[in-house]
């Protein structure tokens, strides 16, 4: 039989998934571990952020520090500003970290460990961002799981592309702080809260009741789900009753001095409250105002999703949830409940930032899915996705390039090791450069307790000041240091992000000094 070009051209078409493994690997099916290969490329990324610093990030500089002293005692007390189910598996993978250095020669002793971290913070900082980025991933994961439940295969691969680039998401991605995980174990409750509405198994009400309790056991705001356990398992008495228990026993393996030290838990629990949600004060009040407006947070919500989804996702969002309000089907309903819940919820919260609400990105994610997904003409699809990447890929992409390059702080120290001679006196606060392992005589002023006492007595003590744009100094103080001290360095960066690239000054100190005049 004479083969024909057209035939040749046939089986050329019938063969090219085989001979072109690029081809394949961009199918449908596969198209997830792409969507996961970028987030982790985004995400780890700029993970060397501020290194050597070791408080580089103040959240995460607390998290890590409490973590270490778990080799002493695994009582958090007095820290329960966070619950401890993230400090305690961090705290697994640094007995880890132990037992090799341990078998390597690097550390002889806990003792020595321990103190290495305040040497060499760097090792610690990375096993904790390298922890996150993990949830980050699953989280993403997860997303296209739940959205493909929900929905189908088309919808979770947007999802998951989408909270894979969400700006807030893969900045917070960057820290070893508790963010991350806790948004990701708020989204496996809701999973399996699905479950409940799916098949009423017992099963389902164990799953969702024991990861409800874990997610409250990473971050406090997690109890929140439990409402819909309720709204939708109500039916079962006895079945809610086993799911309630399984709450409790999730927080307990998360959080057990909760139990043990309940005192300790509860007296700090409400001062972090009162400091962070202040219903038993004005809900909802503006940070710094005088008078309250309640649901403070839900009138920041624009700005707040703009700048942590970007145009394209923030607006996408919005548009599939009109899609949920007018296309009424269970798994619409569903999808606006949890939503709702978590609006309202962090919405009346009298503190906001948007590392707060990151519990509602993978949901965001799912429902801009929902909406994009809704355009048929794939030239148009194509074309909106184009859109996407060319609005928000530049954000991520010069973030990234941000947090990998060194930190203003580090060039600071770099510059005082070169210019500063050994044995100065230096006058610092938080959020400035750090001098672990050098010839400084550094006090740092972390309450601004030296600050607001003479300006004689601080020109007397010390030859020099250094000051951060992000801590803020007694007016007294700095007026004085003004007109007593000369600016013999400083330097400034673009910043993208929290606590990074501050504005550094440093003062050399022109002995006996006047004070400013109170004002």
């Amino acid at each position: 039989m004479r083969i024909t070009d057209a035939n040749r051209f046939k089986v050329f078409i019938r063969l090219t998934p085989h001979l072109c493994p690029f081809e394949s690997a961009f199918s449908l099916k596969k198209m997830i571990w792409f969507i996961l290969l970028t987030a982790s490329i985004v995400r780890i990324w700029g993970i060397n952020f501020a290194l050597p610093l070791r408080c580089g990030h103040t959240d995460e500089a607390v998290v890590i520090a409490y973590t270490i002293r778990f080799f002493t005692g695994l009582n958090p007390e007095p820290f329960f500003d966070y619950p401890t189910l993230y400090l305690y598996i961090l705290f697994i993978l640094y007995c880890a970290y132990f037992i090799l250095g341990l078998t390597a020669g690097k550390f002889g002793t806990i003792p020595e460990f321990i103190t290495s971290y305040y040497s060499n913070a760097a090792p610690f900082i990375l096993i904790g961002r390298f922890l996150t980025v993990t949830f980050s991933i699953a989280t993403v994961y997860l997303t296209y799981i739940f959205a493909k439940k929900l929905f189908d295969r088309k919808t979770g691969l947007l999802a998951a592309l989408f909270l894979s680039l969400s700006w807030q998401h893969v900045l917070s991605s960057h820290y070893a702080t508790t963010d991350i995980m806790a948004a990701f174990l708020t989204l496996v409750t809701v999973f399996f809260v699905w479950e409940i509405c799916l098949t009423k198994s017992l099963k389902s009400y164990i799953l969702a009741g024991l990861f409800c309790g874990l997610s409250i056991a990473s971050k406090y705001y997690g109890g929140i789900i439990f409402p819909l356990i309720l709204l939708f398992g109500w039916k079962n008495k006895k079945y809610l009753g086993i799911s309630f228990l399984m709450v409790i026993i999730g927080f307990f393996i998360g959080c057990p001095y909760a139990f043990i030290d309940y005192s300790g838990f509860l007296a700090r629990f409400y001062d972090r409250f009162n400091l962070i949600i202040g219903w038993s004060q004005s809900a909802g009040a503006i940070p710094g105002s005088h008078n309250a407006i309640p649901f403070s947070a839900l009138l920041n919500y624009p700005k707040i999703f703009l700048e942590g989804l970007g145009y394209f996702l923030a607006v996408s969002a919005f548009a599939g949830f009109i899609i949920l309000i007018i296309n009424r089907t269970k798994e619409n309903i569903f999808l606006m409940t949890v939503i709702l819940i978590l609006l309202v919820f962090f919405g009346s919260w009298k503190s906001y930032a948007g590392r707060y609400t990151l519990a509602l990105y993978p949901f965001f994610g799912i429902i801009s899915g929902l909406a994009v997904k809704k355009i048929k003409n794939k030239a148009a699809f194509t074309a909106v996705l184009l859109v996407f990447a060319v609005v928000t890929l530049p954000k991520i992409i010069k973030t990234d390039i941000l947090l990998s390059e060194k930190d203003t702080r580090v060039i600071a120290r770099e510059w005082i090791l070169k210019n500063i001679p050994g044995g100065s006196k230096i006058l610092r606060g938080p959020r400035c450069p750090e001098f672990p392992n050098d010839s400084y005589l550094v006090k740092i002023d972390y309450d601004n307790k030296i600050k607001k006492g003479s300006f004689k007595n601080i020109s007397k003590e010390f030859d020099y000041v250094i000051t951060s744009s992000l801590h803020t100094d007694p007016e007294t103080f700095t007026d004085s240091l003004q007109k007593n001290g000369k600016v013999i360095y400083e330097i400034s960066k673009e910043s993208i992000g929290e606590d990074q690239n501050p504005a550094i000054k440093i003062y050399k100190l022109n002995g006996p000094a006047k004070d400013a005049k109170s004002r």
